[in-house]
């Protein structure tokens, strides 16, 4: 059996679609040996690596609020504050460093004071996974030492980067494909704004899709990034495409 790492893109609640696929991987005893992940992505892969089922990720999206008037900041950038997350996050993730996690795990985020990617797979594990998920204007920078961190989908939201060399085979889910939407799906400024973020970047995935030994490509055009309404939907979706392809899957690992 070869070792397998999974790339997992940002996406908000479309990210619940690679809880899904991590189920259907779990059915048949499939575990990836290295994860790499952004923003939503990211943390599904902190909780799956710190010992959280894919089913119970579905409860901790629903009770992380995200507009809840006491998670708004107040003379901070950003609508919500992120520094009120990390006591919500630690009521599911026990594991409080990189090295207690049973899988190892790479997070990306945005540096703000450099303009560049960074990856955190060592320290401290909360504040890097806030960080990651942290989409301007919406939500504040994280600080971690001396630097504010924001949404790693900013500047890498697909990182099979630090997976080079790790793993034999490299599985990626990616939430957020470009296709042509209607005038109608961009009737709100988050939609316009991702619509706008997913153009800008089209380019570089391709590239990246290439390298994958398997690539899902998922369709959720009709989940926004921040409906909490749509996560079982989300899930779902990843766990059906998982599992029709799971046979694939396997004689590509097992080879």
């Amino acid at each position: 059996m070869k070792t397998f790492g999974l790339v997992l893109s940002g996406g908000g609640v479309r990210a619940l679609a690679h809880a899904g696929i991590l189920k259907a991987l779990e059915e048949h005893e499939l575990r990836p040996s290295i994860i790499s992940g952004t923003s939503g992505g990211a943390l599904i892969g902190g909780l799956y690596a710190s010992g959280v089922s894919p089913e119970e990720m579905k409860d901790f999206f629903k009770s992380t609020p995200l507009f809840k008037f006491s998670m708004f900041s107040f003379g901070k950038m950003g609508l919500v504050d992120s520094d009120k997350y990390p006591a919500l996050f630690k009521k599911f993730i026990t594991c409080q460093t990189f090295e207690e996690l049973s899988i190892p795990l790479i997070v990306t985020a945005t540096n703000l004071i450099s303009g560049k990617a960074t990856y955190f797979s060592q320290g401290k594990l909360i504040e890097p996974l806030i960080a990651s998920s942290a989409l301007p204007p919406y939500f504040s920078p994280v600080k971690i030492d001396k630097d504010l961190y924001c949404d790693g989908g900013l500047l890498n939201n697909f990182p099979i980067e630090p997976l080079k060399g790790k793993c034999e085979i490299l599985i990626g889910s990616f939430v957020n494909p470009l296709g042509q939407v209607s005038e109608k799906e961009l009737n709100s400024p988050i939609k316009f704004l991702q619509r706008i973020y997913n153009i800008t970047l089209d380019g570089s995935y391709s590239r990246k899709f290439k390298k994958c030994d398997y690539i899902f490509l998922l369709q959720l055009n009709n989940i926004g990034v921040l409906d909490v309404k749509l996560i079982d939907n989300a899930f779902d979706y990843g766990y059906q495409q998982a599992f029709k392809q799971i046979d694939t899957l396997r004689r590509l690992i097992s080879e």
